[in-house]
């Protein structure tokens, strides 16, 4: 078998928005390639924690998982098998940066989402996404990361809050990705992990760590996001309705 992987992106790609788990169809096609020796990966914005509500995934198991866009890959059973966190000087500027403007934070640690600011927010734009399964815990507190560092940050705030934390903090090279539409308030989401830091180097770490090359793989995504492992993979494969870049980056 000349690809031994398949890496998938979870929202529009193997869950359409607005459906709560995979469709038959895609249940059966993932259960026949791992009958036959293939491995299943779930490759997502979303943290380990996020991928536990029974049901999401219908009859798939994941063999391995690639969370918080490359920042941290770990087997089924969520033990890691590569990570790269925050560091604290990156935390505490995102923190201080969102203090400043009243911009929405999330931390997405191993156990689930902690909202170190603008909890509400985020409480209400979770409930306006029923479906997702998603959700955050109030960390206004700001103590989980005593604990543990977060693998990656949620941001929501206007479009031009981007290029205000480069003028200020671009020294720490940190990677914004949008994700989702604009809200009615014409704010955006972001996704933010650290500097080389996106699906494709997850693959590439868990391709090593499993004595595979990056040619035995095979991607399917279908946003910006989605792009590193698109490039990355032998063969990258992009939805029909997926944005221009991410239709650039597959083959």
């Amino acid at each position: 078998m000349k690809y031994k992987i398949l890496a998938s992106d979870f929202d529009n790609t193997l869950v359409p928005f607005g459906e709560k788990s995979p469709r038959p169809a895609v249940v059966d096609a993932v259960q026949r390639m791992q009958a036959a020796g293939g491995k299943f990966v779930l490759s997502t914005g979303r943290a380990y924690s996020a991928l536990q509500r029974p049901g999401q995934l219908g009859g798939i198991r994941f063999d391995y998982a690639i969370t918080c866009n490359g920042a941290c890959v770990v087997d089924r059973e969520g033990a890691i098998v590569a990570e790269h966190p925050l560091t604290a000087e990156e935390m505490y500027a995102l923190t201080d940066f969102c203090d400043d403007y009243s911009y929405a934070l999330q931390f997405n640690f191993r156990d689930a989402y902690y909202a170190y600011a603008g909890y509400e927010y985020l409480s209400a734009l979770y409930a306006r996404a029923s479906g997702s399964g998603l959700g955050c815990k109030d960390g206004e507190d700001r103590d989980r990361h005593l604990v543990d560092m977060p693998h990656a940050a949620f941001l929501v705030a206007p479009p031009e809050a981007v290029e205000k934390f480069g003028e200020k903090y671009g020294y720490l090279g940190l990677h914004f990705m949008r994700v989702g539409g604009t809200g009615p308030d014409g704010w955006n989401s972001y996704d933010v992990v650290r500097q080389g830091m996106d699906k494709g180097t997850g693959l590439a770490s868990l391709c090593a760590a499993m004595g595979l090359s990056l040619s035995e793989a095979v991607a399917a995504g279908d946003s910006a996001n989605d792009c590193g492992m698109l490039r990355a993979a032998g063969l990258g494969c992009c939805m029909a309705n997926g944005t221009p870049d991410a239709k650039a980056a597959a083959d």
